[in-house]
């Protein structure tokens, strides 16, 4: 843990001529030392030459904190993409993915040139020489690079103690050319070691050795294990272990519209929607009646709904066990969204969605109500929603018609278009045999908040913006009955039971799980691996989910986890590695020397800075830009 901020504040203060940060490690050196501390940072700051909205549409914005979000505030609006014409003219089809460059540097990162080798050892020198208030951490200057060594970076870590008696540490990076990779062997790189560490130092036999292959453009393998001895190689360890990361590119929301779920995708955009209509009605902004905003394209005239509600409620139908021959997920997927209607409510939810407005929507629902106390209804509803409640009610003559006001048309419509996007999921989820969703588990909140909003209030008058009067019945006084309590309880269905940060909590599961969906096509296509499918959708949903209003602000959504699984390893055997880390250490009773040797088919540095360390054509196709970071210790 860092501790670094009087130093900063001293660097700062002595040293004027230079740039300085105290925040988290630069891509290069995080890669380096795969460590996340907040370091100091020294450079020179540029401006950088590439625009950066160019800059955006090609690199990965590359965040120091890799942890989900837990934030659940939607911030702006979302159902906007105001993206899509950007992202239409920067033509994101998969050739221009595969053809632009992904630097492994991020754009920020593009402005910090580098100093001297002289003047960045002379500053860290200084600082040795300075008297300094206690402090715990890594400084760390970028160098330009052009000395005998090609020093890239120098590191100094600092641990003092409560009595001033401080500790160092230094490091230093050094750029060691571009080299075929088959021509680096594991020996080579131990030979290099032992000749820094002197004939003083014993050495280690423990090699700790990581390298990461790319099964596809979106899929990394990261295989781990320990060599021992002289004689080892970069031969794959059977034990290894693995660590799979893949980063689906979310691009704002664009990327529903290449992906074969892109319909339930767009369902869960109507109930967003469907939310936003409600919190407009309920503030009383008469933009919550506005037409042709949640039910789609697809719109009908009121009579023809009225007479597909009649055939849902009063033809038979028949109904044959549906069995889902498919192996794989993409093929559920379609077979799910072709799936014919059964259930009751779902059949009249997709009815209610043709309606074109408020009014419309109104009237279909008052005329579902009056069937079911007027006509012989064959179809009852079971599916546990307060409309299919309301409905069995009135079938069963224990209620009058009720009167609907403000939102509750779209209350009642949001509940059955969640019961139904939630049953959509679960079967292809449970049918393509991958997991069990428990969404009564999912949609607990995390954290307790006592702290009700202002719309989530099913009691008391609602006041209706569209009709210019409060309702004159409470939900509660349209279905109270004088009998006693029995009677009371079976007779007491709200209406009105809007609760805003439940719906938002589902909201923002329905995407995750979505999300999670999309991850597993994108497996299933380039791994096929049914195996870990399990294991990915535990540890994804484990964790806590972005907002749906977040879902759009993201470029990729990463998953990342660990597993123990043969099959992976055996892709990797047939793949080339893209990195290697490879460390060693030494030692003596004095001091330690730690090497790491870290090789990756792209420079880590910014080209711009670094124009000496242009590489030759070399006879292999497949190369690495090779770093040697030694990192010396007292002890």
């Amino acid at each position: 843990m860092s501790d670094l901020a009087n130093v900063y504040q001293l660097f700062r203060s002595k040293f004027e001529d230079n740039d300085f940060q105290y925040y988290y490690p630069p891509s290069y050196i995080r890669s380096l030392t795969e460590c996340d501390d907040k370091i100091i940072f020294a450079f020179r700051k540029v401006q950088n030459h590439i625009l950066s909205s160019e800059m955006d549409a090609v690199r990965p914005k590359q965040s120091p904190n890799s942890n989900g979000s837990a934030n659940l505030d939607l911030t702006g609006s979302p159902l906007r993409d105001v993206s899509f014409e950007q992202f239409e003219e920067m033509n994101l089809s998969k050739e221009y993915h595969e053809s632009s460059v992904q630097n492994l540097w991020t754009i920020d990162e593009e402005t910090y040139a580098p100093l001297s080798t002289e003047k960045a050892r002379s500053l860290l020198q200084a600082f040795i020489s300075l008297e300094c208030r206690i402090g715990r951490g890594s400084i760390w200057v970028l160098c330009c690079g052009t000395d005998s060594e090609q020093k890239v970076l120098l590191q100094l870590s600092v641990n003092a103690a409560s009595n001033n008696q401080r500790h160092f540490t230094r490091g230093v990076v050094r750029f060691s050319g571009v080299q075929p990779s088959n021509s680096i062997t594991l020996g080579q790189l131990i030979d290099i070691h032992r000749q820094r560490a002197g004939e003083g130092m014993k050495f280690s036999p423990k090699i700790q050795i990581q390298q990461w292959c790319k099964l596809h453009a979106q899929i990394t393998l990261r295989l781990s294990w320990n060599a021992m001895g002289e004689g080892s190689t970069f031969a794959i360890e059977r034990n290894a272990r693995v660590r799979l990361s893949q980063e689906f590119p979310v691009n704002n929301g664009a990327f529903s519209r290449s992906s074969p779920a892109e319909y339930f995708w767009q369902q869960l955009q109507r109930l967003a929607m469907m939310r936003e209509r409600i919190m407009d009605i309920r503030a009383n902004r008469e933009s919550g009646y506005a037409r042709n905003d949640v039910c789609g394209e697809a719109e009908m005239d009121l009579e023809y709904i009225k007479q597909k509600v009649n055939n849902i409620l009063s033809s038979f139908l028949e109904v044959e066990p549906v069995t889902y021959n498919s192996s794989t997920i993409i093929d559920m997927v379609s077979l799910v969204q072709k799936r014919k209607l059964t259930d009751v409510m779902e059949r009249l939810y997709d009815a209610l969605t043709l309606c074109s407005s408020y009014e419309d929507l109104k009237a279909a629902i008052d005329y579902i109500f009056h069937l079911s106390t007027h006509s012989n209804i064959v179809n009852v509803p079971t599916n546990g929603t307060r409309f299919s409640q309301l409905i069995l009610a009135m079938i069963q003559d224990r209620l009058a018609i009720p009167l609907l006001t403000g939102s509750e048309p779209y209350e009642l419509l949001l509940e059955c278009g969640f019961s139904k996007l939630m049953n959509d999921y679960r079967t292809i989820f449970t049918e393509a045999g991958i997991y069990e969703l428990e969404f009564e588990k999912l949609f607990q909140p995390q954290v307790t908040n006592t702290r009700k909003s202002r719309y989530a209030t099913g009691n008391g008058p609602q006041l209706d913006a569209h009709h210019g009067a409060p309702s004159k019945r409470s939900a509660t006084q349209l279905f109270q009955s004088a009998a006693g309590e029995e009677r009371v309880r079976e007779k007491s269905i709200l209406l009105s039971n809007f609760d805003e940060d439940e719906v938002k909590l589902r909201l923002n599961r329905l995407a995750q799980v979505h999300l999670l969906l999309e991850h597993l096509l994108l497996l299933e296509s380039a791994v096929n691996v049914p195996s870990i499918y399990g294991r990915v959708c535990e540890l994804y949903l484990g964790r806590a989910p972005y907002s749906y209003g977040e879902v759009y602000n993201r470029r990729t959504d990463l998953l990342e986890f660990e597993l123990d699984e043969f099959m992976l390893l055996r892709k990797a055997d047939h793949v080339l590695p893209c990195a290697r880390r490879v460390t060693m250490s030494s030692a003596n009773m004095l001091q330690k020397l730690e090497t790491v040797f870290y090789q990756n088919v792209k420079p880590i540095l910014p080209g711009r800075f670094y124009p000496q360390f242009e590489c030759k054509e070399l006879d292999s196709k497949h190369e690495f830009w090779c770093y040697e970071y030694d990192r010396i210790e007292s002890l």
